[in-house]
C-alpha cells in the first residue's frame, strides 16, 4: 500500500479555501474541465464524471466533515494513474493569515512499483494544487 501526503499553504482564508474543496461536484479550477463535468446526486454519495481521453474518471464523494473541513473521496472507476483502491482525504486548516490544503490518499500500485506510483499521485496532487493556487487568485 501507498501512502501519499502533500500540503500547501495559500494566502486566503482558509473559509475560502474550504468553500471551494467542499463545493465537490464545481471543478472550475481545473482547466478547461468544468463545461464537461457531470454530477449525479449532492452531498456524500455524490458522484462526479470527468472525462480524461477516451475514458470517464468517477470520483465518490464519500464524507463532507464542515466542522474539521474535510472531505473524503473515492475514484471507483477509470482511476487515471496506475493505482488501485484510491482512498483521498482532503483538509483544509488555519495557517497564520492564510490557509493550508492537506491532500493525502493511500493506494494500491496497479503494474508499477509502490515508488512509481507514490511519485505519479504526487505529481498529480503538486498540478492540482497550483490549479487551485491559480484559481483562488
Amino acid at each position: 500500500m501507498v501512502e501519499v501526503s502533500v500540503s500547501a499553504d495559500f494566502d486566503v482564508p482558509e473559509q475560502r479555501l474550504w468553500e471551494l474543496v467542499a463545493d465537490f461536484g464545481n471543478v472550475d479550477w481545473i482547466p478547461g474541465m468544468a463545461q464537461n463535468v457531470r454530477v449525479e446526486g449532492s452531498g456524500p454519495g455524490m458522484v462526479r464524471f470527468i472525462p480524461m481521453g477516451e475514458k470517464e474518471v468517477h470520483e465518490k464523494l464519500e464524507s463532507l466533515d464542515e466542522s474539521q473541513h474535510q472531505i473524503e473521496y473515492t475514484i471507483p472507476k477509470n482511476i487515471p494513474f496506475p493505482v488501485s483502491d484510491y482512498r483521498a482525504t482532503m483538509k483544509v486548516d488555519a495557517a497564520g493569515a492564510g490557509s493550508r490544503l492537506t491532500w493525502k490518499c493511500t493506494c494500491n500500485p496497479d503494474g508499477t512499483s509502490e515508488a512509481e506510483a507514490e511519485q505519479t499521485v504526487r505529481g498529480l496532487y503538486d498540478m492540482m494544487i497550483g490549479w487551485i493556487r491559480d484559481h483562488l487568485k
